[in-house]
């Protein structure tokens, strides 16, 4: 019988046991007995380091094997390169296993063949460099599995992570390089005396910023026939210049905005993770791990025509993963091809690729039926709406009678009309299976308070584009304290950066394997208008559903109107019942114009999606108007501050100098200017509660 010796025996080796056992080999496996669960499938199992490597040679000299090999592990394929020259079988280099274990001396054979290379250093314990641009990475020169690899953006914390990566580094060195942007993939070769077949282009997803954890991949990647076509001829040259001949071949890369492609790093073996023992073969049908066994006893590799397919692996690191994992067992188990937990995914601490504590596979028929399993979206709307009660106001101006709806008694993080705007996201999210979060505003923001502490309760990850354009002065405010709880990744931006900062927070989120969702739709603010819009049209029904209960008629409504989604959507409730009452949106933030040609737009495109038929004189029932925004967003004058003193000491009710303080001012200036008297006035409280309280401490001062 054929003889393998195989350098290694954890679960991502066991495949390779079980190959070369199916293609008739007497297997002999090498592997430290902690982790070694593939020692139960050996033939012969040996109780010895993979390290040492003259104890296994007097064993091997034993055995007298056909071939030694290994898949996923850059300290195994050290020592099979040792074995098979030793033992004269066939294996690559000395020289290519150095190029190709240890990162330095792969950036300088990279260097010396002309490919394109970052800035790069090496750098020994007591040692210190000093790179010209930051960002930069930095790991050990000689490790695999995401060991110590940190992205420093200071230079002073640059110290810090080279301490951690010669801490890891078995040579106690370690690389600052140039950090390469772009997203990032691995490239699957096997190589058969110096002719090299890419197999399979493999897209990762990481943990991001700052040690770069796999979180899971998906295969093939989806690119373009020509990106891949570039992909395999700079790998093959990176190949070369490695000189890898033999065996299987792990290039790592990424491929920026503009199209260029960067090599990260390149191993002289099969990848880890299971990507080429287990997605290789569901993806295309070729039998790679059968292939590594083939080469390493000098046989060509057999290569046959693709059965395509799209696999993908998913690791265990929060709850979410374990439920998402639970759901597809329940209702999609033909897609499930292999589940593998070996610690507490609720207690585990995940520093690195070797402390995640499970993960499971999928195959798929195509992209979206994939996408459909890998994100599940929300998995419950936390947000409970009822109808808000209508209070009469004892607040006279002598000629018409005042109400208040209160939205601001919405029970969820203070309340106000952006509870029924998250409520209708989440529905949104969970039909469209999104299950991470882009909002955007400011740290006046009721929407961003109440999103980011939905985002915290769900679970899920929460970026916020954040105008810093908006506000005159920076200063903490309860709304920016809550937010800063919640745990936001927060991008700050000018109002002319903004579309670029929700590209840059959709890029980071799908880098790490979300599917994000921007609260406005694209990247220029559009395509979700309808979503707000939904809840505030049930809101004017109840409002109708009141004044049918109690006999009253509200001749006007008014509101603070900012996005002037909340206008939109009661404006779309109007104009469904045919009534002719007044809405009018008190502008805290936009310019009349501008106020009122977004308004236009929300009900022509919120006409066609609904099949609505809206009127001709459409425009004549919007009114919004920008005389009483006191100086600007988040600015206001004293009279405004007077009457939210009263107010709060007439009603019990607290009005804010931003949003609602400022409008219901406004309401009174409109009613007195327009001489308005004998009506029945509503005034819907969009909430606000924190920005009170900052109210008060601005008193105080």
């Amino acid at each position: 019988m054929k003889k393998i010796v195989i350098i290694g025996a954890n679960d991502f080796q066991k495949p390779l046991i079980q190959k070369a056992k199916e293609m008739g080999y007497e297997t002999h496996v090498f592997a430290w007995r902690e982790g070694a669960t593939g020692a139960e499938d050996a033939d012969f199992f040996y109780e010895i380091s993979i390290v040492e490597m003259d104890a296994i040679l007097e064993e091997c000299r034993k055995i007298k094997p056909d071939a030694v090999a290994t898949i996923g592990s850059d300290l195994a394929n050290i020592t099979v390169q040792y074995l098979a020259e030793k033992l004269g079988l066939p294996g690559n280099s000395s020289e290519c296993i150095r190029q190709s274990t240890n990162k330095y001396a792969m950036r300088s054979a990279f260097q010396k063949a002309g490919i394109p290379v970052p800035y790069f250093a090496c750098v020994g314990e007591g040692e210190s460099v000093e790179p010209e641009h930051f960002p930069v990475i930095v790991k050990p020169t000689d490790r695999s599995g995401s060991r110590a690899i940190t992205k420093v953006t200071d230079p002073s914390e640059l110290p810090g992570a080279i301490e951690a990566a010669i801490t890891q580094s078995f040579e106690k060195k370690a690389i600052v390089e140039e950090y390469i942007s772009g997203a990032e993939y691995s490239v699957e070769t096997i190589s058969y005396q110096g002719k090299h077949t890419c197999l399979a282009i493999t897209r990762k997803f990481t943990t991001g910023s700052p040690h770069y954890i796999e979180v899971g991949h998906l295969q093939p990647a989806p690119l373009t026939d020509d990106i891949r076509k570039q992909v395999e001829e700079t790998v093959f040259r990176a190949l070369d210049a490695l000189g890898v001949e033999f065996g299987a071949g792990h290039s790592e890369l990424r491929i920026n905005e503009k199209g260029e492609i960067r090599i990260i790093e390149i191993g002289s073996r099969m990848g880890g993770d299971c990507i080429g023992s287990d997605l290789v073969p569901l993806s295309t049908g070729q039998d790679f791990v059968g292939m590594v066994v083939d080469t390493a006893a000098g046989n060509p590799p057999v290569i046959k025509a693709n059965e395509p397919h799209i696999s993908a692996i998913r690791f265990l690191m929060n709850e979410n993963d374990l439920r998402l994992l639970n759901d597809i067992k329940q209702n999609h188990p033909s897609n499930l091809k292999k589940v593998v937990i070996e610690g507490d995914v609720k207690t585990a601490s995940i520093t690195d690729s070797g402390s995640r504590p499970g993960f499971f596979i999928l195959q798929a028929e195509s992209y979206e039926e994939m996408e459909t399993l890998l994100h599940h979206g929300p998995w419950e709307n936390p947000i409970h709406v009822f109808d808000t009660p209508v209070q009469k106001l004892r607040y006279n101006d002598g000629k018409n009678t005042f109400f208040m709806k209160r939205d601001d008694l919405l029970p969820f993080a203070f309340g106000g009309n952006k509870v029924r705007f998250a409520r209708k996201f989440v529905e949104d999210m969970q039909e469209e299976h999104c299950d991470s979060m882009i909002i955007y505003g400011n740290y006046h923001s009721n929407l961003c308070r109440i999103l980011a502490t939905l985002c915290h309760e769900l679970e899920i990850p929460c970026y916020m584009v954040h105008n810093t354009e908006d506000i005159k002065e920076d200063r903490e405010t309860s709304n920016s304290r809550i937010i800063r709880q919640m745990g936001v990744v927060e991008i700050p931006c000018g109002k002319a950066g903004i579309a670029a900062a929700v590209e840059q927070a959709m890029a980071e989120l799908r880098e790490k394997g979300y599917k994000p969702y921007y609260i406005y739709g694209n990247s220029r603010g559009q395509g979700r208008e309808w979503v707000p819009m939904r809840s505030y049209e049930a809101v004017y029904d109840e409002i109708c559903c009141y004044e049918n209960r109690h006999g009253v008629h509200f001749d006007y409504i008014f509101l603070a109107s900012s996005t002037n989604a909340t206008q939109s959507g009661l404006l779309a409730g109007s104009l469904r019942q045919g009534d002719d009452r007044r809405i009018v949106g008190i502008s805290v933030s936009r310019n009349a114009a501008r106020g009122r040609e977004v308004i236009t737009g929300n009900l022509r495109e919120y006409a066609e999606k609904f099949h609505r038929t809206l009127p001709d004189d459409l425009e004549d029932h919007i009114h919004f108007t920008d005389s009483y925004m006191e100086g600007g967003y988040g600015a206001w004058s004293e009279p405004a501050a007077d009457l939210i003193r009263q107010i709060y000491g007439s009603e019990g009710i607290p009005l804010d100098m931003t949003y609602t303080g400022k409008a219901f001012y406004g309401m009174v200036k409109y009613l007195e200017e327009n001489q308005i008297q004998g009506k029945q006035i509503l005034f819907l409280h969009t909430g606000g509660t924190p920005l009170f309280f900052d109210f008060l401490e601005q008193e105080d001062k």
